[in-house]
């Protein structure tokens, strides 16, 4: 096969695979459009609310930056290690755990006042925790042969249950009802800057930045290193990537403790932007979150934040309608349900798709013709 051949497959398929995104999307979106028409009693406003909430006012758009910047940590994340086909789901408890200690108790005990040191050492360690939090299952899983899936979901309540206990037990604030010490003598967060704007505050959340270099570094990794090659290839074949050379157990524990490292990053950045003491006693949902930020970025790092985006954009607009018009906020879920059930469906225009193939081929032999043609 020759170069402009392979060009042409992979346009083909990058065509089809936007058009099979767009085509799910648009279902979701009109799944949402007819339950919100038949349950609401004011079915415009809700409808007006849903789509353009956070477009309507500030605080409305604060809120869904807010909900964007953890399903990108999230998401790259799960990315990294569903690059390298590890299907370890432990990052919800690095994600909490890594908050817990990495934005708690690194900015109550270690580095007390000191907000820009704290933030910076917060997060790192806040990642360094997450990484053994997903190391756990993955080395488990190497020596003993156990069940990633199993052991990494029992390492989410573990973590849980064991900050719970922390919290409750050694660091909780005795004037508070379950949230430790303030790490902060002001009432403001140490990782925003609010911005007045008329009667309204634009938060600048640096998390938001955090989030967006961890993306760039981690799409530089996958397709710009040796290393991140070999993650991929061993996603793609692991017995091929034996074959060549390349030591599969020691690249799925990497990919494992990058995705952890970036899970408690991202634990922290939240914890620290969103909360003066740390308050949490369920688990996030964020951990989740990223799996199907995954889905929607097809393991690409770069295309998460566009998933983040649409995906927060849409249960911001949920929540608004939700308060304003007391439609269930969980209608989101049904969206997204609904897009990745699509998505994820291979014979999903799959008939379009032989179409597109048989019209680029049937193109690029007229455009041959006509060049032997000129040629003569």
């Amino acid at each position: 096969m020759n170069k402009s051949q392979t060009r042409f497959n992979m346009s083909v398929q990058s065509k089809h695979q936007i058009l099979r995104m767009t085509m799910s999307i648009l279902i979701g979106l009109a799944l949402a459009t007819v339950l919100i028409i038949a349950t609401s009693d004011r079915p415009m406003t809700s409808l007006s609310y849903f789509f353009f909430a956070p477009l309507q006012s500030i605080s409305y758009f604060n809120f869904w930056m807010q909900k964007a910047i953890p399903l990108m940590f999230t998401g790259v994340a799960v990315s990294i290690m569903f690059s390298a086909n590890q299907f370890n789901l432990g990052l919800e408890g690095a994600f909490l755990f890594g908050g817990f200690v990495g934005g708690a108790l690194t900015n109550i005990y270690i580095v007390p006042g000191q907000p820009v040191v704290g933030c910076i050492l917060g997060c790192l360690i806040g990642g360094i925790i997450g990484a053994l939090i997903t190391a756990v299952p993955a080395i488990l899983e190497r020596l003993f042969n156990a069940s990633i899936m199993v052991t990494s979901l029992m390492m989410n309540y573990i973590c849980l249950w064991y900050s719970n206990y922390l919290l409750f037990s050694v660091f909780k604030d005795p004037k508070t009802s379950k949230s430790t010490y303030s790490w902060t003598s002001s009432s403001n967060e140490i990782m925003v800057t609010k911005i007045k704007i008329g009667n309204e505050k634009l938060v600048i959340f640096y998390s938001l930045f955090v989030a967006l270099l961890i993306v760039v570094i981690a799409w530089f990794f996958l397709y710009r290193t040796k290393v991140g090659f070999k993650l991929r290839q061993v996603g793609e074949n692991a017995n091929f990537a034996r074959y060549v050379g390349i030591s599969v157990p020691a690249i799925a524990v990497l990919a494992q403790l990058l995705g952890g490292f970036i899970g408690g990053v991202g634990g922290a950045a939240e914890i620290m932007s969103l909360y003066t003491n740390y308050r949490w006693v369920e688990l996030t949902g964020f951990g989740w979150d990223g799996v199907t930020m995954a889905v929607f970025a097809k393991n690409n790092p770069k295309n998460v934040p566009i998933a983040a985006l649409f995906i927060a954009y849409l249960r911001a607009g949920a929540y608004v309608m939700s308060i304003k018009t007391g439609i269930q906020v969980d209608l989101t879920k049904i969206v997204e349900a609904v897009i990745i059930l699509f998505l994820l469906a291979e014979k999903f225009l799959q008939k379009t798709y032989r179409k597109m193939i048989i019209a680029e081929a049937e193109k690029e032999r007229a455009m041959k013709q006509q060049l032997e043609a000129e040629g003569k």
